[in-house]
């Protein structure tokens, strides 16, 4: 049952009280009663009433059934707690004749399940599976268990701007709701009039609802239209109720129910538009057009910072009612249009995964299943949160900005030190050593620092200002809400790019990238364009936030932190601290998920519980809520691309200059254009580039490493202006990017800046650089012939013209996507590492200076030690990375943690083999098992262990090539689109573990999806707040957004002859290949304008949100026509 864990908590609390009375009978005890509050919990109806009638006046209560509105509007806090689950009335569904009748209690599961089975059974009912399929798109399948119907109308009635889905089905359906008060009156209320009462004040219980049965000629239809498929709030939803006379050219019969939600708070019923329809024929478009007018006076939709536009809402209204006309017209309706009435509809997703199983190098590049994978789908998989708390812990959270310019005048902390459990405040004043969390990390942007904390001006709405310490998290909130901030000279933010460029720029130590001469190019040229696109950036989104816990020992500092590169954490620890670097001890065991986030930006968290553990000689933990992790850390980098291209009738390209600036935050710390530069040219040649990275600051939080940094932007912005040229030519994309492709042998320019700044990030000095590299065979070329055979791409293609050909308001495209992804690896980028075999099983365990964190580290390693050492992998076990064994290791970042690792472990594990060989042939053991011979060689006296670290040159950068292929389809009328189908051929080498792999290529794919579509940051322009900090305002691909047909291909016979174990990376590159989902989109964007009358180039930024896309397809009220 789904709310039986409520029941088990009651009854574990009443039973440590001693109040426990019976498990399986009526009563329960009486109300528990805790230090702040009181939980009722009645069984009957008149228990409850009773219980609400015998509150005292204005007292603070709530009716708890399954609380998932807590996840919307966090309430309380609540003296008063009623649990409603064991009241049999509230639970109760049954038949009346004037109706379905559903209990309150009755989850929106049972729900949907009961009006499944009504509509196939039941005549006048056949109506209420349309509202049950849309409530399929309410929250997810656990908030739709767990939740309650009643609940969900509650929250509606207590917040009027929630958008509820199950209320609009609720009207549509001209459903009625019972509510009875303490007194046992009860009253029946349309949707509209309960929305009048006021629930809580009269302490009103909703009973029940029930829904009528209609008449067959009665068309009832509801539609959300939402960001994302799953776990997302409305941007509107709407629902219909029309009697029509089909025989009459579909006459509406009486007045229609036109409902909206997402418009504003008191908006509920479109009656202008249901007065237009009244009586008339849907077959008239005047009579549409009409109704169409009436939505754009009548509906006045509310400004929702950091959600939808009121414009694209005011369109849904118009665009959704245009949908349920055609549903009704049918096939009365043009061919053409007709398809406009549906939406989108999923098949069960499914995939494909292809790959060479090399059996000669087993265990390496044997298929295995990721070491961690069961622990980490059974929830054993231990994080630093789950390490118990030390005696004397403390928990810190932080004081932040509310202001994202101005000058800090003064921090009052009076009033929370005050508060019981508060222990202390840390601030800069605290600092022995420097305001500086960067150490080697520094390096990457010469002379970059950022502080710990604000001193003197604060520079984002959420930077740190000081941390609050206490004996619990609560009395840490509550101290937090204490303290009082002032501020002056308070000047407004620069939160965009644009606005930055309006401004001086900072000093900027990146030069251009500069091969031949583009004025000589653009002089050659007989066609020149230009032109521009932004992208906005990206969160991490780790499903572990960032987190530290430092405990102050007799030697040094223990630190537990989520980071991918302990030695840095380790150094700038002791650089705030003041302390020698071997007084902070280091320890990581795994990462929830990194991404980027977790290399230098961690240490926001973990400078700060230092310090905090410092002054108060206590072991301090501090952890990010998920709202504070977006708002503090900042994520990837936003961009904005312009961009000149000369290129020949044949379109051959001659220059390419472009400008490439990137929005770093308040400080220009891990700027990632110059990545983004070396990256731009991919897997293209021509004779002239000049590309110029530049970065500018704003008043956002320090934008860091995300997942393929700077690279994922050069090759997008290079796919874009290849479109570009196709356009302006009349070409077909693919043909010019065949035409374009870098020849065997051709010259690459090295990117030496990456090169170098990497090496610098890892304490060394890199010189004697060469300019250029060669690429030898460039397998672009071979491997699209591969994908246009093995994705059958002509015959689709054709398919995808003939589509938009018959459909105006469906779209389609496919396109394919070439890429040519630098591996850039400094020659001194060390990971230290340390094999120990166990002398008497022979077991071995192995410590790495790199951070699993997911992406499958660990696995690649095992498999290339169980292969040089000749063993099984289940005898292999690893030692959490830490600062003393592992020291002085690199970031685990830019896909060389799991390369390295493997390559020094496999070192590591050659020398080992290489010392016991020897002695299994001195000692005469050549038939002794591997535990035999490790056992008499450590009584020998030989050691059995090994250290090792990289050397200088040691592992090598090349290119990883891939092709992709994906094919969308688009709905105009909303800007929704699905991913039909991707296909993915991507150059692993000889993969080290092709399940992993796989895994990484389909993951980074949905993660350049986000990117490009769905992840929308925006920053309040007037305070600089982060508006996109919560689940229901930034939106992640979920399960039902990825393709829904994803086929992975590891390119066969390609063995790369100066990677670990002949393989390549492939944790990054995939994250690129995600822009053929915006080619597509561009194919499909392009038929909608073509329709409209509009050709030629037009600039599609990123993300490209439903809102983006359907503004594109330049969709207007006008067009909304039947013929």
């Amino acid at each position: 049952m789904p709310n039986h864990w409520q029941d088990v908590l009651w009854l574990l609390l009443q039973q440590a009280k001693g109040e426990g009375k019976k498990v399986c009978g009526k009563k329960s005890g009486g109300p528990l009663k805790l230090k702040d509050t009181t939980w009722h919990k009645p069984s009957s109806l008149q228990e409850l009433l009773d219980t609400l009638a015998g509150l005292p006046e204005g007292v603070k209560y709530t009716l708890v059934c399954g609380n998932t509105a807590q996840a919307v509007y966090e309430g309380g806090p609540y003296s008063e707690y009623i649990y409603t689950g064991n009241i049999p009335e509230l639970s109760a569904v049954r038949l009346e004749t004037d109706g379905l009748v559903f209990g309150a209690n009755v989850s929106i599961t049972r729900l949907m399940e009961q009006l499944f089975l009504a509509a196939k059974s039941l005549g006048g009912f056949a109506y209420v599976s349309h509202l049950a399929e849309t409530w399929k798109h309410l929250g997810n399948t656990s908030l739709r268990n767990l939740g309650s119907w009643g609940g969900n109308i509650a929250t509606k009635v207590i917040h009027p701007d929630f958008t509820s889905d199950i209320f609009v089905g609720l009207v549509t359906a001209g459903a009625t709701i019972t509510t009875v008060g303490p007194d046992g009156s009860s009253d029946t209320h349309t949707l509209e009039e309960l929305m009048e009462v006021d629930l809580v004040g009269q302490r009103r219980v909703i009973l029940q609802l029930s829904l009528p049965p209609l008449p067959d000629n009665v068309f009832v239809r509801t539609i959300k239209v939402r960001p994302r498929t799953s776990t997302a709030l409305a941007d509107v939803s709407a629902g219909f109720k029309v009697r029509v006379d089909a025989a009459a050219a579909h006459t509406v019969v009486d007045s229609p129910v036109i409902v909206y939600n997402g418009i504003n708070p008191s908006f509920i019923r479109a009656t202008a538009a249901e007065a237009a329809l009244a009586g008339k024929s849907l077959e008239d478009e005047a009579v549409v057009q009409a109704a169409l007018s009436a939505l754009a006076t009548e509906v006045v939709p509310a400004i929702k910072p950091g959600e939808t536009s009121p414009e694209y809402r005011l369109s849904l209204t118009q665009t959704l009612l245009y949908k349920m006309v055609l549903g009704v017209l049918g096939d009365s309706a043009s061919s053409a249009v007709v398809s406009g009435a549906d939406e989108l509809v999923r098949p069960v997703s499914s995939g494909q995964q292809t790959f060479p199983e090399n059996p000669e190098a087993w265990p390496v590049g044997k298929p295995v299943t990721k070491l961690e994978a069961p622990i980490q789908c059974s929830g054993e998989a231990e994080y630093v949160t789950k390490i118990p708390a030390h005696p004397g812990e403390l928990h810190g959270v932080f004081v932040t900005s509310t202001q994202a310019n101005a000058r800090l005048v003064s921090i009052d902390t009076t009033d929370a030190l005050a508060i019981p459990g508060v222990m202390g405040f840390v601030g800069a004043e605290d600092i022995r050593g420097q305001n500086n969390m960067l150490a080697f990390a520094a390096d990457w942007t010469p002379g970059s620092s950022q502080p710990v904390f604000a001193s003197e001006r604060v520079e984002y709405h959420g930077q740190p200002i000081g941390l609050l310490v206490a004996t619990t998290k609560n009395a840490a909130q509550a101290g937090l809400a204490a303290v009082k901030v002032t501020y002056d000279d308070i000047q407004p933010p620069v939160v965009t790019i644009e606005e930055a460029l309006t401004k001086p720029l900072p000093p900027n130590p990146f030069p251009p990238v500069v091969i031949g001469d583009v004025a000589a190019g653009f002089a050659a040229s007989t066609h020149i364009i230009e032109g521009t696109m932004q992208r906005g950036g990206q969160l991490h989104y780790q499903l572990e936030t960032q987190i530290t816990i430092v405990n102050p020992t007799d030697n040094g500092f223990e630190v537990h932190s989520s980071t991918q590169w302990a030695s840095e954490t380790q150094r700038a620890i002791a650089q705030v601290l003041d302390v020698p670097d071997n007084q902070v001890h280091v320890s990581v065991k795994r990462l929830g998920g990194g991404f980027g986030g977790k290399i230098d930006q961690c240490n926001i968290v973990s400078t700060a519980t230092a310090l905090a553990a410092q002054k108060m000689r206590r072991p301090v933990r501090v952890q990010l809520e998920l709202s504070d992790n977006m708002r503090i850390v900042g994520g990837r980098e936003s961009y904005l691309c312009s961009y000149k291209v000369g290129f020949d009738d044949a379109g051959k390209l001659q220059a390419v200059q472009a400008v490439l600036t990137s929005n770093s935050g308040y400080r220009g710390v891990d700027v990632s254009t110059p990545s983004a530069v070396a990256a731009m040219p991919s897997c293209y040649d021509c004779p002239n580039w000049e590309l110029t990275p530049q970065f500018v600051v704003t008043n956002t939080p320090v934008t860091t490493w995300c997942r393929t940094p700077g690279t994922v932007e050069g090759i997008c912005y290079m796919e874009n202006i290849m479109d570009h040229v196709a356009v302006e030519l009349g070409l077909d994309p693919l043909e010019l990017r065949q035409k374009n492709l870098l020849p065997d042998g051709g010259r690459r320019r090295l990117g030496k800046q990456i090169i170098q700044l990497r090496s610098r990030m890892a304490g060394c000095n890199v010189k004697d650089l060469p300019d250029e590299v060669t690429i030898p065979r460039n397998l672009i070329s071979d491997m699209i012939t591969q994908l246009l055979t093995s994705a059958d791409v002509e015959k689709r293609k054709a398919d995808v013209e003939q589509f938009n050909k018959d459909n105006l308001w469906k779209k389609r495209g496919l396109t394919v996507m070439p890429m040519l992804w630098p591996h850039s690896v400094p020659p001194v980028y060390p990971f230290s590492v340390m094999v120990s075999v166990n002398a008497r099983d022979g077991s071995v365990s192995i410590s790495h200076g790199g951070a699993e964190m997911g992406q499958g580290l660990n696995t690649k390693v095992a498999q290339v030690a169980a292969y040089e050492l000749g063993i099984s992998m289940d005898i292999i076990n690893f030692v959490p990375n830490n600062t003393h064994t592992n020291p002085n290791s690199s970031s685990t970042s830019g896909s060389l943690g799991s390369d390295t690792c493997s390559h020094s472990v496999g070192e590591a594990c050659k020398i080992l083999r290489a010392r016991l060989d020897a002695y299994k042939q001195e000692a005469g053991l050549l038939d002794a098992s591997w535990q035999e011979v490790v056992l008499s060689a450590f009584n020998a006296g030989v050691d059995i262990s090994q250290r090792y670290v990289n050397g200088n040159g040691e592992t090598q950068g090349y290119g990883v090539f891939g092709v992709a292929c994906s094919e969308v389809e688009l709905d105009v009328l909303t800007g929704q689109y699905m991913i039909l189908r991707t296909d993915i051929l991507e150059d692993a080498g000889r993969s080290l573990s092709p399940l992993v792999d796989i895994g990484q290529i389909e993951g980074g794919f949905v993660m350049g999806q986000g990117l490009l579509s769905l992840e929308k940051i925006e920053f309040d322009a007037t305070t600089g707040k982060n508006l996109t900090d919560s689940v229901w305002t930034y939106h992640t691909p979920m399960a039902l957004d990825i393709p829904v047909d994803i086929r992975v291909t590891l390119l066969q016979d390609a063995p790369n002859p100066v990677g670990v174990q002949s393989s390549k990376v492939t944790s990054e590159p995939p994250v690129c290949l995600a822009y053929s989902m915006v080619m597509a989109l561009r194919q499909a964007v392009t038929s909608a304008r073509q329709d409209a009358g509009t050709t030629g180039w037009f600039q599609m930024d990123a993300p490209l949100t439903y809102e983006k896309l359907q503004q594109l397809c330049l969709v207007d009220a006008s067009r909304l026509t039947l013929a």
